[in-house]
């Protein structure tokens, strides 16, 4: 595919995200997108076939935003709390906030009748992504039973760290500031790692590290 192209495709899908997250899908249409990134109708048609076809492509591109943030190779040079506490912050605040608070809004909101969708974001987003964090976990303790079933450890870590604010963020509450996000985060993986019994550390501790 051309830079061009590719260039083309972007503005689209960024003019797209805006749109969706400002107005709702019900209510976004495929003209308004044009009219905001130029071009026509017929381009749209073909680059993405369908409105429901570019909101698919507009999930998988904030979806594969995140894959920096499941990266995990810098981490192995440092302590698996280490790591896991850069991440915890970063998957809160991602989370929480959009475009991707948005686009789950939309998913949950508008398409929980048509499971095409949610099948197709689950896919895209967390069950791949999750896999990722399993795979970190599972090669940071190979030798250690801690971690025999990482898919499960990983499943529980990211349910920890999202579920104070999580749900709050999806009814418009802000998130609280970075010292408060920070402390969750520390108490969070302090606890996941003494859980699996890796790090019986105090919260105490785990604050004043920050």
């Amino acid at each position: 595919m051309r830079p061009s192209t590719v260039q083309k495709q972007t503005n689209l899908l960024q003019a797209a995200t805006a749109l969706l997250i400002e107005q709702g899908y019900t209510n976004t249409t495929l003209d308004q997108i044009v009219l905001q990134c130029g071009g026509s109708k017929q381009t749209l048609y073909r680059y993405f076939g369908n409105k429901e076809g570019m909101f698919k492509a507009v999930l998988a591109y904030h979806l594969e935003s995140l894959e920096a943030l499941f990266d995990f190779s810098a981490a192995s040079q440092t302590s698996l709390r280490a790591g896991l506490l850069a991440f915890g912050e970063q998957y809160v605040q991602r989370l929480c906030s959009n475009p991707l608070l948005g686009l789950f809004r939309i998913v949950v909101g508008d398409f929980h009748h048509h499971p095409d969708i949610p099948a197709f974001f689950l896919s895209h987003g967390p069950v791949a992504k999750h896999q990722q964090l399993a795979d970190y976990l599972r090669q940071t303790y190979p030798q250690a039973e801690a971690f025999s079933d990482a898919e499960q450890a990983a499943q529980d870590l990211l349910s920890l760290l999202r579920e104070r604010y999580f749900y709050q963020a999806l009814l418009g509450c802000p998130l609280p500031g970075t010292a408060h996000l920070r402390q969750h985060v520390h108490r969070v993986v302090d606890q996941f790692l003494q859980g699996y019994g890796l790090a019986p550390i105090s919260h105490e501790s785990g604050v004043t590290s920050c």
